[in-house]
């Protein structure tokens, strides 16, 4: 009810949020090619409270706070929803296995990649999506990832190549190729775009540079391991690098020079870790014979009797699973995690009172490859080996599961994962990528 009246009185929310956030550097200039493109018609779905939205921003297309009405207007018109279902829009076939699909951060492009030598990129235009490129590897495409800003997508393949691939003129160009002389495992952008890390097989992570000429190498964090992953924190101002020796090390970004600050030590392997929004917390997974949780850390600030402060990383909680957690992700507005488990289980942890708990648990008959929030944070989608896609929903501080997404028994969903305007895009194993929006259940007249 507050967030109706501040909408309805001039949006004073909004501008508090531009303010604040600076979310219009972000989406400002895509706002309305987008609302003409995609979401106007999306609204529709929505019956009159669509398009009664849509008549509202119809009128507003010119105001400066555009890009934030817009974007208190789709979540509020959600929450006066009384039942949602998902509606099959697009299917994009394959011969195999869709390991992984994603879109940019515009929405514009969507990424697929298959068990083969290469990485599809598809542009949404004339209503549909059309392939725009074929990236090409000589071994097989083992991962990829867009910049934050959408403009550049880096691929990584069993030839030991890792590729990036800009977008200028409206088209894809291969830019830069970095050839090593072992595996490359994964590679991805900081948020502002300028560093690259690249994971390799055993003992390394590298870090590389963009000088506005050329990418370059900044500096390499060395283990005594396997290094399974590397993350940035939202601000760039931090990195995690894990390894299979049962420690993450962050680098901290001082001076335009990376150096080891921390290191976190586990009892066993880790697999995975995340920042939260804010940086000031952390979740790391470690899966082996000895236990399998999700822990979570907190920065804290310590002042020694010298008025020295210092900071460390104090571990806050553990979330417990009886198999292997597959993977671990905060909100976007920092104030949930999911995590997500072999044994078919997700958990949604949530602040009580400073302490993270256990809010809600999603369950499948199969394996939980992973699970995935929307832009604010408000929808989740649970990608599993039972061959169902769940989207559950936060409604008065309580999880709901309100759509499944359900396919044959003999097709797996290998991933999931919500774009902007709350397209959803699932790879499964029947070589497919299907891309669904949220719409009103039509036999609902009163929704």
């Amino acid at each position: 009810r507050q967030w109706q009246t501040v909408i309805d009185t001039r949006h004073l929310l909004a501008r508090s949020f531009y303010r604040d956030c600076h979310l219009t550097q972000r989406i400002n200039s895509l706002a309305v090619e987008r609302y003409h493109s995609h979401i106007r018609g999306w609204l529709a779905g929505f019956g009159s409270r669509g398009r009664e939205t849509a008549k509202q921003l119809d009128n507003i297309l010119e105001d400066k706070y555009f890009p934030e009405v817009l974007f208190f207007s789709i979540p509020k018109l959600l929450l006066n929803s009384n039942e949602l279902t998902c509606q099959k829009t697009a299917t994009i076939g394959y011969s195999g296995i869709v390991a992984e699909a994603c879109f940019s951060s515009d929405g514009k492009h969507l990424m697929t990649v298959s068990k083969n030598t290469t990485a599809n990129l598809w542009e949404f235009e004339g209503g549909q999506w059309r392939e725009k490129v074929t990236l090409r590897h000589s071994a097989g495409v083992m991962r990829a990832s867009f910049s934050p800003n959408g403009k550049l997508l880096v691929t990584t393949s069993y030839d030991q190549v890792c590729k990036i691939w800009q977008f200028e003129d409206d088209q894809w160009q291969e830019k830069f190729t970095i050839q090593h002389s072992t595996l490359v495992k994964n590679a991805s952008f900081s948020p502002d775009g300028k560093h690259l890390v690249i994971v390799f097989g055993f003992g390394s992570a590298k870090i590389w540079w963009h000088d506005g000429g050329k990418w370059q190498e900044k500096v390499t964090i060395k283990h005594f391991a396997w290094v399974t992953n590397a993350q940035f924190s939202p601000d760039g101002k931090h990195l995690a690098i894990i390894s299979d020796d049962g420690t993450v090390k962050i680098c901290k970004l001082n001076g335009g020079q990376w150096e080891e600050k921390f290191t976190i030590e586990h009892s066993c392997c880790v697999t995975n870790a995340s920042f939260s929004p804010d940086g000031k917390h952390l979740v790391t997974v470690i899966s082996g014979d000895c236990t399998n949780n999700a822990i979570l850390w907190e920065l804290v600030d310590n002042q020694s009797q010298e008025n020295v402060t210092t900071q460390q990383w104090q571990e806050k909680a553990t979330i417990q699973y009886s198999d292997m957690v597959n993977n671990a992700h905060f909100s976007l507005d920092g104030k949930h995690l999911a995590t997500a488990s072999h044994d078919g289980t997700v958990k949604i942890c949530g602040l009580v009172r400073g302490n993270w708990q256990v809010k809600a648990t999603i369950r499948h008959s199969g394996s939980v490859a992973n699970a995935s929030f929307s832009c604010d944070g408000k929808l989740l989608v649970t990608a599993s080996r039972d061959g169902t896609a769940k989207i559950c929903g936060l409604t008065r501080g309580k999880w709901q599961e309100i759509v499944t997404i359900k396919h044959s028994k003999m097709v797996k969903v290998k991933n999931a994962s919500f774009g902007p305007d709350y397209q959803l895009v699932i790879a499964t194993s029947d070589g497919a990528a299907k891309i669904w929006v949220l719409k009103n259940k039509e036999n609902n007249v009163n929704s």
